[in-house]
């Protein structure tokens, strides 16, 4: 069994304390991306997983053992980094042999492992040469033959992907997605790209400042986000917000002197200021007058299927609408824009979120 438990885990340097009290549980065979903005900790807990570091407080717990004083090399796991750390001397071969051989391991067993992690990662062709022969994906492919050739129970990554130009990342994050069907083994992730989250986890781990925000799929996340934070990291464009007033029995809010806006969300007490959220793509385009804001079209990013549209409300940040690539609006056009109620978020003055009362009801 290859599941992970935290138990209030805690790292401090001293007297600055980096990770609070991390409770997670990571079930076998799962694929788990830690997303958060640089320095909320990922990284740190990911090492601390691996025994790179030590830990201040709590428990790592590996199949059902406890891991905290057990060496690196000794936990079952294998860890790919954002450097290649590849042998330059070494060829392909020699690179992903490297730890069976330092370990003693018999040379036909050797063979046999580094063959087939060269073909399940299309590197039966490139065993013989060397790391400046390679392209930055395939120096990546090889550095992750080399965890593999280890038989690990957990892979840990640490931003694998960081060193790739776009194109190339695109094309890692599905050869790494399909390795995890084909190995079905314990995977943790770690990226400070929410795109690169949502395409490759079962569940995502959102961290901020050393605490977990929330856990949960992806399309939980995106579609149930438990605070403000949540609902601006996850989603590219971000999520929409608004300043707004709760109107009524709460559940209606005006926004920049709008007609009331219905949220389907449950009343509660709260205090104030309250946000209104909505996704760039929930928003529909019509006539000025005829929606609930109206406001002008700054830019027009035309992406051939889609087009972003940046619009002017009289707030600081534009307002973002995700529209067809065949949309005509230029800079300067007035533009309606109406919210359907069943694709809108409210947050109160702590930022957490208004609990839905139908809402994407088949997404679980």
């Amino acid at each position: 069994m290859s599941d992970l438990v935290l138990k209030d885990v805690r790292k401090s340097y001293g007297d600055a304390k980096v990770i609070h009290g991390v409770d997670l549980e990571i079930r076998d065979g799962e694929f788990v991306v830690f997303v958060g903005p640089s320095g909320c900790g990922k990284s740190t807990l990911l090492r601390m997983i691996a025994g790179l570091e030590s830990i201040t407080g709590g428990d790592v717990v590996i199949g059902g053992e406890q891991v905290n004083d057990i060496a690196p090399a000794d936990r079952g796991i294998a860890m790919v980094f954002q450097s290649y750390a590849l042998y330059p001397h070494k060829d392909v071969y020699g690179n992903m042999a490297f730890a069976l051989r330092h370990a003693g391991e018999d040379k036909a067993v050797i063979d046999e492992r580094v063959k087939k992690a060269a073909d399940i990662l299309g590197l039966d062709a490139l065993l013989k040469r060397k790391p400046k022969e390679l392209s930055g994906g395939q120096r990546q492919r090889v550095a992750i033959g080399r965890a593999i050739v280890r038989d690990p129970e957990i892979f840990l990554f640490d931003e694998p992907l960081s060193n790739l130009d776009a194109a190339l990342r695109v094309q890692m994050r599905v050869e790494i997605l399909r390795l995890h069907q084909r190995l079905k083994t314990t995977m943790i992730y770690v990226t400070h790209d929410q795109v690169e989250a949502m395409t490759l986890a079962d569940r995502i781990v959102v961290l901020r400042d050393g605490r977990i925000e929330q856990v949960g799929t992806p399309l939980e996340l995106y579609h149930h986000p438990k605070n403000h934070f949540v609902a601006g990291f996850i989603g590219s464009p971000k999520m929409n917000f608004l300043a707004c007033d709760r109107v009524g029995d709460g559940t209606q809010v005006t926004a920049h002197g709008s007609a009331p806006i219905t949220v389907l969300v449950k009343p509660r007490d709260a205090a104030g200021p309250f946000t209104l959220g909505v996704r760039p793509e929930h928003v529909d385009l019509v006539e000025p007058g005829q929606g609930q804001l109206d406001g002008t079209i700054l830019v027009a990013e035309r992406l051939g299927g889609e087009t972003f549209l940046h619009v002017d409300l009289g707030d600081s940040e534009p307002f973002v609408v995700k529209a067809d690539g065949n949309v005509r609006y230029v800079s300067g056009d007035p533009v309606g824009l109406s919210f359907p109620s069943d694709a809108l978020h409210l947050f109160d003055a702590n930022g957490d979120a208004f609990e839905h009362v139908e809402r994407h009801a088949l997404i679980a």
